[in-house]
């Protein structure tokens, strides 16, 4: 699809703008580049330059947007919390559609219902659900929007036993087509829209307005118990971990970074989450994990008998302390020797404040659904650095280890996947299956390529 110069159709251009309750900002504004920059969760630079930035109001700001971009061949990609490693929404000409101002939220408690728009985070869900009892697997950073995380699938706070991924507590959604139209499909209505809202990620054919999302009786007690390890312990700490059938509410995290000598008694940091129908019920779950662990090489750093999801929030987004990003991941049953090629790797690693999670996952029954990968165990590295000048070397060196990674894999989460690197290869992030019926539902729903695509050639 060609774009249209921002000289040409003043008129039309005139008109949709003055008829928005909304804001426009062309290239050409003396405000474009501060919305530009602002649109990136962490003002981090992308030289990619829509022709258009839209910062809907309402539904029918986004219709009219939907609308006006068919007319003139202008591709639309879609930004709701912006929280996004590879800036996937920024792109080339075209129109930015920004729906984050539609952050509303109705909590029907009798039913354990919440219904939100794109621009809800987390935090604000979690907040709104609690005074009724309630929760909802959030992503673990409190300001990540919720649009982007459940699309993609959502690996979220207890999303082992709430789903088995965030995406699958999805009951309906409200979307805006690509001719225009207003729709809401469930398992009943329209369901091929619905079977691709859950898991279809970055890059969809319809703007999602509304999401529908069944919640779950917030757990009486979650603890939080953090232990040291040395390097040596990992193949002990894996085998251990691996090697057991553990309960679902029991969110285990292994934190690896560069390591600062061979005699650092806390290389590996493992965090143990249990979401608990009691105290003795948390208790029992961690003192099951804490039982497998190698004799005589960890050391307790915390054990906290009671925490929220504030905590856990405040917890992840302590991590957060660089301007630059970088993420890659794989899904694996083979977690001990993706723990041999990690180790090999991490001395190497150039981003100190760099982190690798391998998180376990278990065996996992998927429903059908656009999200489609799995694996018993998930590893994803966070690459963090301020200076510019570095981003070769980080771009390189995690490119060699996912390199390394990739014929252990059994797929991707695209939520944390190196679009920037890799788009040509994200139909690793979906079985074959649903990558095919993904890229059928496109040329079915949106012939004439109105939203952005996503799209690599092959697996």
């Amino acid at each position: 699809m060609s774009a249209v110069p921002a000289t040409a159709f003043a008129d039309e251009y005139r008109r949709f703008v003055a008829q928005l309750p909304g804001k426009v900002r062309s290239r050409y504004h003396p405000e474009y580049a501060s919305w530009h920059r602002q649109a990136s969760w962490n003002g981090r630079h992308f030289s990619r330059y829509p022709e258009l930035i839209v910062h809907a109001a309402t539904v029918d700001d986004i219709v009219a947007t939907v609308k006006f971009a068919a007319q003139r061949q202008h591709r639309v990609s879609v930004r709701a919390g912006g929280h996004s490693y590879a800036g996937c929404f920024l792109q080339d000409n075209g129109i930015l559609l920004d729906i984050s101002a539609l952050r509303e939220i109705e909590v029907d408690p009798q039913r354990a219902v919440a219904r939100i728009g794109p621009g809800v985070t987390g935090r604000q869900l979690t907040n709104a659900l609690l005074p009724h009892g309630l929760a909802f697997p959030t992503g673990h950073g409190g300001d990540v929007g919720l649009s982007g995380f459940l699309l993609g699938g959502g690996l979220g706070i207890n999303s082992t036993a709430w789903g088995p991924m965030s995406v699958f507590n999805i009951i309906g959604v409200d979307v805006v087509m690509a001719d225009g139209s207003v729709r809401h499909a469930s398992a009943d209505a329209h369901p091929d829209l619905f079977w691709a809202a859950r898991g279809g990620g970055p890059g969809l054919f319809f703007v999602v307005t509304g999401f529908y999302l069944r919640c779950h009786a917030l757990p009486r007690a979650i603890s939080n118990h953090i232990y040291g390890l040395p390097a040596r312990a990992l193949p002990q700490l894996i085998d251990a971990i691996d090697g057991h059938d553990w309960d679902p509410r029991l969110q285990i995290m292994l934190g690896m970074g560069r390591p600062q000598g061979e005699n650092d008694p806390h290389a590996l940091v493992l965090n143990v989450l249990a979401f608990g129908d009691s105290a003795a019920d948390a208790d029992a779950m961690q003192a099951a994990l804490a039982k497998r662990l190698p004799p005589s090489l960890f050391t307790v750093l915390a054990a906290l008998p009671q925490v929220s999801f504030e905590d856990i929030y405040r917890q992840s987004e302590a991590m957060l302390v660089s301007k630059n990003y970088r993420t890659d991941n794989v899904f694996t049953d083979r977690p001990q020797d993706a723990a041999d090629i990690l180790a090999s790797h991490l001395p190497a690693m150039p981003a100190v404040a760099g982190m690798t999670l391998m998180i376990w996952r278990g065996r996992q029954a998927l429903p059908d659904a656009a999200y489609s990968v799995s694996g018993r165990c998930f590893i994803s590295t966070y690459l963090q650095w301020n200076e510019d000048a570095d981003d070769e070397r980080n771009r390189q060196w995690l490119a060699r280890v996912y390199d390394r990674l990739a014929p252990l894999s059994t797929g991707s989460y695209v939520n944390e996947f190196d679009l920037e690197g890799r788009q040509a290869r994200i139909a690793r992030c979906y079985s074959a299956q649903s990558w095919e019926r993904l890229q059928r539902l496109r040329r079915q729903y949106d012939a004439h390529a109105v939203f952005h695509a996503l799209e690599g050639p092959g697996r």
